[in-house]
């Protein structure tokens, strides 16, 4: 009876040590790490550039000198451990947006990349190009109380490709016309966000060619700023714009259909498509402009 217990004894331990040893066992889900080095041409703003990690829905911004470290934790899945190919996007709003593929197997990273060296690593920097330079010009206090129209203008010039992008406008007769519209406001005191509800009739779809300018003039009245959100149980006299400093950011949205809508949701963008609060979320390559509301 002791030689059989000694025997059932042995065996476990030969089982347990070809099953499983904490000492070189190397877990499929084990966290990884990419990283790299990401930089925007010609940036006038040093706007961070956001990278996004599809399908694992991951994201970071880089750091003020372009580096970028994200951590992917496990990546188990209900099938078992996830293998196959992800992109990882590079993202300025009026940059041109830039990806690169990441091989997994096994939930690990694949030796065999092209992008990524086998730790993780970009093999080579990034670089965004500029698709349009924006230039905002305006008065940066506003009197409204002596019934003054905010008048404003945005340039826009195309750079090293052409490009769509959409903009709302404001149509007005005597004479018939368009004005371009779709201005949004959030207070330096409260963080309340407005935009100019009355004046955004249309969204008007806008093709720049190569090196073309194009200067958008804005004009909104005293009383033309409206929350994005009424409250009914609160006069609307409360809820309107009120005086003080304002960061001030004109609606334009530049097309390019091969961003997953998942990206823009990361950022904290409702809809990239219309105007709304969450588009002051954008990484935009743009010296902002404020407004002092008196």
């Amino acid at each position: 009876m002791e030689i059989n217990k000694c025997l059932i004894f042995s065996v476990l331990i030969i089982y347990s040590g070809c099953t499983s040893n904490p000492f070189w066992e190397d877990s499929p889900s084990k966290k990884i790490n990419i990283q790299g080095y990401v930089n925007a041409q010609s940036s006038v703003s040093k706007v961070p550039i956001f990278v996004f990690v599809d399908n694992l829905n991951i994201s970071t911004y880089t750091d003020t000198s372009g580096f970028f470290s994200i951590d992917i934790p496990s990546l188990e899945v209900e099938e078992g451990v996830f293998s196959g190919s992800v992109k990882v996007y590079y993202y300025i709003h009026n940059y041109k947006s830039a990806q690169s593929t990441l091989y997994i197997t096994n939930g690990r990273l694949t030796s065999e990349q092209i992008d990524f060296d086998e730790n993780g690593v970009l093999v080579d920097p990034v670089s965004l190009e500029k698709l349009a330079s924006f230039e905002l010009s305006i008065d940066n206090i506003w009197n409204r109380s002596n019934g003054d129209t905010l008048k404003l203008s945005l340039t826009i010039s195309a750079k090293n490709q052409p490009f769509s992008y959409y903009s709302y406008v404001n149509i007005r007769s005597n004479p018939r016309r368009s004005v371009p519209s779709g201005i949004l406001l959030q207070s330096m005191i409260n963080e309340s966000i407005y935009y100019d509800k009355n004046n955004t009739d249309f969204l008007q779809k806008t093709n720049m060619l190569l090196n073309e300018t194009n200067v958008l003039e804005f004009e909104v009245a005293p009383n033309g700023f409206f929350p994005f959100i009424i409250d009914d149980y609160i006069s609307l006299d409360q809820q309107l714009v009120q005086n003080g400093e304002h960061e001030i950011l004109p609606y334009i949205y530049i097309v390019q259909d091969h961003i997953p809508d998942e990206l823009f949701e990361k950022i904290g963008i409702q809809t990239v498509t219309t105007i709304n609060a969450s588009f002051l979320k954008i990484p935009i390559d743009l010296i902002k402009e404020t407004l002092l509301i008196k």
